[in-house]
């Protein structure tokens, strides 16, 4: 069973300043996802996917492989993860003839992350036959059941000199709204104990197989398993980054 975890590790980020090598715990955050999948019991292959000879340098430094540069225009900030792993699987396709059987996508801004949960859902994901992927989720905190949508907005400003609200940067955006689900009528007047619990992915960990990526275009496929966590520690800003230095002490 060839088992291969992809972290993919651009060297630009506008939140915070190459976090993906930036000191964490005693080493750089690339390296953390290393280990995680150094220490999976099902995990066989790791590689890194970058734009970066630095972070080629560091990844290697920690024991992954990095057989190929990303190109630059896959490591935008509007690139998606389909065109980083379909450059990855295709290129290894072509040039080492190496098709795995299944593909983890550890992103390398989670520091903190259990190697059991990445067998657990590798494990998951070959019991079931019938499913493309395995998606890590949490339990969301924002009930979605009342949230709206502004159907014909407009900025409202102060009338004094045109100036805009106390407190609002760019104005207060007012008009009709929509409610985001329609499903359940009125769900948005119901009490939360009566709402679907709800679950959001955290980007984690994401399991899938390679003909999801190369045959079926996408990153999830039709029929996805989720794996629930109880811990969050996606790095996006400099509060993230605290909170994950505290949770590390």
């Amino acid at each position: 069973m060839k088992v291969l975890a992809v972290i993919p590790a651009r060297a630009g980020s506008k939140s915070v300043p190459h976090k993906n090598i930036r000191n964490i715990g005693g080493k750089p955050m690339l390296a953390h996802s290393i280990d995680h999948a150094q220490a999976s019991k099902t995990i066989n292959r790791v590689i890194v996917s970058t734009d970066s000879e630095e972070y080629a340098r560091i990844a290697r430094e920690y024991g992954a492989e990095v057989p190929f540069l990303r190109p630059a225009e896959f490591a935008t900030d509007t690139a998606l993860d389909y065109d980083v792993f379909y450059h990855a699987l295709t290129w290894l396709q072509e040039n080492e003839q190496y098709i795995p059987d299944v593909v983890v996508q550890l992103r390398p801004t989670y520091p903190i992350r259990k190697s059991q949960d990445i067998d657990n859902m590798v494990e998951l994901l070959l019991k079931h036959p019938e499913a493309d992927s395995v998606r890590s989720m949490a339990k969301a905190t924002e009930i979605p059941y009342k949230m709206w949508l502004l159907k014909d907005s407009e900025i409202m400003l102060s009338e004094e000199k045109n100036q805009q609200l106390p407190g609002e940067e760019k104005g207060a955006a007012t008009g009709q709204i929509i409610p985001l689900i329609n499903d359940i009528p009125e769900c948005y007047n119901m009490p939360r104990q009566q709402l679907p619990v709800v679950y959001y992915q955290n980007a984690c960990i994401d399991v899938f197989r390679p003909a999801v990526v190369l045959e079926k275009h996408s990153m999830s496929g039709d029929y996805i398993l989720g794996y629930e966590m109880s811990e969050n520690y996606d790095i996006d800003t400099e509060e993230d980054f605290e909170r994950a230095m505290q949770a590390m002490r």
